[in-house]
């Protein structure tokens, strides 16, 4: 246990590395034709993609609004819970942040004149949804899918405006993504209208292997939400229209896989950081392969593992592949504890799968 507690450690300091040095980060650039403008990406690529370790593997991809201010926390996130501290506890991603040009104008759903909370001269700017929804979903994905080995599934990402961005596309184009992670929404657009035509919306429509996951935020300084469901006062509206809009969610019986979570000691700014490890969590749930649970005395190796893989396929819609490290992490997991039989059962399962790449690693044992 100690020596697992102290090789937990040093991958830690390896992934604080490699996040200082930003290698797995990549500037990318796009001309929408659809918006008349230049799109800024910044793409997060898996280690072993950048390095061409496996050419056979291929990633799912998050893509994330606001790119340029979430880009630290989720990249360190996938980082270091998918690959630098072996705790697998997502499946390596490839995330794509796009990067902001007219905020207001791509993120709002639709044109609105009037606001007690957005600006006059806001306003003159709202209502591109529909515009960004087609550059990302004809321009932005096609060109990531190009250049990269990427899986059928995709999650999306949005906070604020970008989390009413991310409702109106799982409501009117529910295809493009799988998992929709909704960061504090802007649910007061248009005095609700537009969170009310949602709801509407998602009612009407089966949402079967679609998953979302709201993260509400306390804005009130008010811990009780009850009282705050009372209040009147404008200040209270953000997160007034949330509560209420998740109320009647959870109503709504359309096949989606919905969660949600109250942060009280966090507010409109801060929530963002938790909400995404929620928000993945619950996307994935399930899904962790624990070197923990590798060791239990139950844990059979070479018929759990293939099931752990055939699950995460059907998550993934692709097929996935055992992974050879993993192999040879199982196997030395079994080696360390002095477990022959399972390390012989690991063995099997590799030599089954890749039977050159097990002899080498063999040949690699016995020197």
């Amino acid at each position: 246990m100690i020596k697992r507690i102290l090789a937990f450690s040093f991958f830690f300091c390896l992934s604080l590395i490699s996040l200082g040095q930003m290698n797995n980060l990549k500037n990318d650039s796009i001309y929408s034709t659809i918006l008349q403008e230049q799109r800024d990406l910044l793409i997060y690529l898996p280690t072993e993609l950048i390095e061409k370790k496996d050419t056979s593997i291929h990633y799912p991809v998050l893509y994330v609004l606001d790119g340029s201010s979430h880009f630290l926390s989720v990249s360190g996130l996938v980082n270091e819970l998918a690959e630098t501290s072996n705790s697998y506890t997502f499946p390596k991603m490839i995330v794509v942040f796009i990067k902001n040009t007219k905020r207001t104008r791509d993120l709002t759903p639709y044109p609105i004149s009037t606001s007690n909370i957005l600006p006059e001269e806001v306003l003159k700017i709202t209502g591109g949804a529909e515009n960004f929804t087609a550059c990302i979903e004809k321009e932005i994905i096609p060109h990531i899918d190009s250049l990269y080995p990427v899986t059928p599934y995709r999650a999306l990402i949005g906070h604020s405006l970008g989390g009413i961005f991310a409702l109106n596309v799982l409501a009117k184009h529910k295809e493009i993504f799988d998992d929709y992670l909704v960061i504090d929404p802007s649910t007061w657009y248009d005095d609700r209208k537009f969170s009310n035509q949602v709801l509407t919306t998602l009612a009407k429509h089966d949402y079967k292997d679609k998953s979302l996951f709201i993260a509400i935020a306390n804005t009130t300084n008010q811990k009780d939400t009850s009282l705050v469901k009372k209040a009147k006062d404008l200040n209270s509206e953000h997160e007034r229209s949330i509560l209420e809009f998740n109320s009647k969610i959870k109503l709504i019986k359309n096949n989606l896989k919905y969660a949600s979570k109250y942060y009280p000691e966090d507010d409109h700014r801060s929530v963002p950081t938790i909400a995404k490890y929620d928000g993945l969590r619950f996307f994935f749930k399930g899904l962790k392969f624990s070197l923990d649970e590798l060791l239990a005395p139950e844990y059979q190796p070479r018929k759990e593992i293939v099931k752990y893989y055939d699950h995460l396929s059907k998550k993934l819609k692709y097929n996935m592949p055992i992974p050879t490290a993993i192999l040879e992490t199982c196997y030395n997991e079994y080696a360390d504890i002095k477990d022959l039989k399972r390390q012989n059962e690991v063995l099997g399962l590799y030599q089954e799968r890749y039977p050159e790449k097990a002899e080498k690693f063999v040949t690699t044992l016995k020197k």
